[in-house]
C-alpha cells in the first residue's frame, strides 16, 4: 500500500494574475569610517604610549609587571598573565568599541609585545629546548 499525499493547494490557473511586486533598493552613501578608524587606532596607540603616570605609559605599566612576574616567579607565569590581559583587553574592544577599551587594548599589546622574550618563546615552541 502506497500513501499518495493530497494534492497541493494551488491557486488556479485561470483567472487574473497577481499584481507584480515592486522592490527599491536604495544605497546606503559611502561611509568614513576606515579614516575615522585610522585615526581612533593611532589616537588610542598614542595615549598608550603617552607617558603620563610620572613619566611612565600604560604599556610601560604593563611591561614592568610582566617583568617583574618574570624575574620573581617564572616565565609561564608571566606569559599566563599576558595572555589574559590580552584576551580581557580584546574583549573589551570587541564588544564596546569605544576609544578608551581601543586604548587599553594598544597599551596591551605593546607592553606584551616591548617586555616579553619572544625569540625564547619561539625557541622553545619549535624546539623544546630553553636557554
Amino acid at each position: 500500500m502506497t500513501l499518495i499525499p493530497p494534492p497541493p493547494n494551488y491557486p488556479p490557473a485561470y483567472g487574473p494574475a497577481p499584481e507584480p511586486t515592486v522592490i527599491v533598493v536604495t544605497p546606503d552613501p559611502p561611509a568614513t569610517r576606515p579614516r575615522r578608524r585610522w585615526l581612533r587606532n593611532t589616537t588610542a596607540v598614542a595615549a598608550a604610549l603617552a607617558p603620563v603616570f610620572g613619566g611612565y605609559s600604560a604599556a610601560t605599566a604593563l611591561g614592568t609587571l610582566l617583568t617583574t612576574v618574570r624575574t620573581e616567579a617564572s616565565t609561564p607565569a608571566a606569559w599566563v598573565i599576558a595572555a589574559a590581559v590580552l584576551g580581557a583587553t580584546w574583549l573589551l574592544d570587541h564588544h564596546r568599541g569605544t576609544w578608551l577599551h581601543r586604548t587599553l587594548l594598544a597599551a596591551a599589546v605593546l607592553g606584551v609585545a616591548l617586555s616579553m622574550p619572544w625569540l625564547t618563546a619561539l625557541l622553545y615552541l619549535m624546539t623544546g629546548v630553553t636557554t
